[in-house]
């Protein structure tokens, strides 16, 4: 295959940058819905206790899965977008790469499952562990044609594989939880209907992007080395998104062995299913709005980058409390009207963990400021900081309580002030380098508007599913129409996001 080295010109690459992010951005977008809607389903066709334990094997994978595929990805892209020429040469090395990556990571997996089910007190659970250990060696390989499919900027098939497989795992999973309900392993099941579906995704994006002619080589080693600077911080973000709940299920396991701590997971893992919304959303909106309206990052103009830090953290700050107030109005309705009663164990607990993942949000995005400005060390320690005191937390007040409600509130409690700590440091450093925080006004009003609004949802009348929709609509209505009696919303933001519009309209 040839391939042309031709360089787009300016108002192309504009272009093609915001079709791309476009693309992508709803492709991670329908990932998300997908995803929720998936977990949602599932808890309909298990019991909940073979939930939490679909839900405890599947957490401690995708923290190791998803660092994979985003070094893998990253790492891919970056050597390809700098020279298309060399685009098949540096997709050799990938697969070459994850050849022996690939395989000594889900190996290592497999090796330690033991260990990784004693450390949450779930040692029934071995099995389970080691046959989701085919996940990260499937994505792996994977990974490499995704990355090589951005690096090349074609963004069109990248969001196609995003969707082909959410739709297809989404099938499967649930097909094979079915089916394994039949002969008593539902939750095997399941993991095997995910194992289908990332082979068949690998096998179209092998197929669809090809083995890339060439005589050029790459060295794999290159891509190594790459790939430990990013690995570090995405390692710790997704423990910082998944630590919670195996956390907990070590906890309940000590107090509760068996079915009783599998289903207490699974009911805090319905809490974490709504109230991850916010840090979803924002990484979607985040991502598709970076690029359009930035023109420039961090360059020696320390007026514009402190602005830039100060809008992105306003205008992250008023959609994630936005849809925390949502979740936080009538908790209790939420969790009945999408799963079994039996989840509903979980309400109190909601809101509280709801706060935090906005608090997560906001450290994320401070985060990614942070390591383009330079400092990805920074960045890794807020974190590391975040995983610190949420665990430290974890271990002293949650063992006390007792298996239930409580235990559930207590967990809640310990990751939302990790978090919260994580994010405070951050405020901090931004301050210090680059003089910019969120608007201290914008700060109180929307947490005025959000107490505000969350307390009219909890006090409207009526009880039940359809009393707690209205509730929780008109929290949402009311923290909207706060925004805009306060001005914290004005004429200014709807001409940014008018010129938001126009631009995606032209790419």
């Amino acid at each position: 295959m040839t391939e042309s080295n031709t360089q787009p010109s300016r108002p192309d690459r504009a272009v093609e940058a915001g079709r791309g992010a476009l693309f992508i951005g709803f492709a991670k977008a329908f990932f998300m819905v997908a995803g929720f809607l998936q977990r949602v389903l599932l808890a309909r066709f298990i019991s909940p206790a073979e939930y939490g334990a679909f839900s405890v094997v599947n957490n401690a994978i995708s923290t190791l899965n998803n660092t994979m595929v985003q070094g893998t990805i990253q790492s891919v892209s970056k050597f390809t977008a700098e020279d298309d020429r060399r685009a098949g040469a540096v997709q050799r090395a990938g697969l070459k790469m994850q050849a022996v990556l690939g395989v000594l990571v889900a190996g290592g997996f497999v090796l330690a499952a033991p260990a990784i089910a004693d450390a949450v007190k779930a040692p029934e659970h071995v099995s389970l562990f080691r046959l989701a250990a085919a996940i990260p060696l499937v994505y792996a390989f994977y990974a490499v044609y995704v990355g090589t499919a951005n690096g090349l900027r074609k963004f069109h098939l990248q969001a196609g594989f995003d969707v082909g497989f959410s739709t297809a795992k989404t099938i499967l999973l649930l097909a094979g939880a079915v089916l394994g309900r039949m002969v008593g392993h539902s939750v095997a099941g399941a993991f095997a209907g995910f194992i289908a579906a990332a082979l068949i995704i690998l096998l179209v994006a092998g197929r669809t992007i090809g083995t890339r002619a060439g005589q050029q080589t790459f060295p794999a080693l290159r891509l190594v080395t790459f790939m430990i600077g990013v690995v570090a911080y995405t390692l710790l973000i997704n423990l910082a998104l998944n630590y919670d709940l195996l956390l907990l299920r070590r906890f309940a396991g000590a107090a509760a062995p068996g079915a009783p701590a599998d289903a207490l997971a699974g009911a805090y893992e319905a809490v974490r299913n709504l109230a991850l919304l916010p840090y979803q959303a924002l990484l979607v909106v985040t991502f598709v709005i970076f690029p359009l309206v930035s023109r420039a990052t961090f360059a020696a103009d320390r007026e514009a980058t402190a602005a830039y830090v100060r809008q992105t953290l306003r205008y992250a700050l008023i959609l994630g409390v936005a849809l925390a107030v949502t979740l936080s109005a009538r908790p209790a309705a939420l969790l009945a009207i999408l799963y079994p009663k039996a989840f509903g164990v979980g309400a109190q607990a909601l809101p509280i963990l709801a706060a935090g993942i906005v608090a997560l949000a906001l450290l994320s995005i401070a985060g990614s400021i942070v390591t383009a400005s330079g400092r990805p060390d920074i960045a890794v320690a807020l974190v590391a900081l975040t995983l610190a005191v949420g665990s430290a937390l974890a271990f002293v007040i949650v063992p006390g309580t007792a298996p239930g409600a409580a235990m559930l509130t207590a967990a809640a409690l310990a990751t939302a002030f990790g978090m919260l700590a994580g994010l405070l440091a951050a405020l901090v450093y931004l301050w210090r380098r680059f003089a910019a925080l969120p608007p201290p006004l914008s700060v109180l009003r929307v947490c005025g508007a959000a107490i505000l609004a969350t307390g009219l949802g909890r006090v409207m009348p009526g009880q039940g599913k359809i009393a707690g929709l209205a509730a929780t609509a008109a929290a949402g209505i009311a923290f909207a129409a706060a925004l805009w009696l306060l001005r914290e919303f004005g004429a200014t933001d709807r001409e940014k996001f008018a010129k938001i519009l126009k631009l995606g309209k032209r790419a």
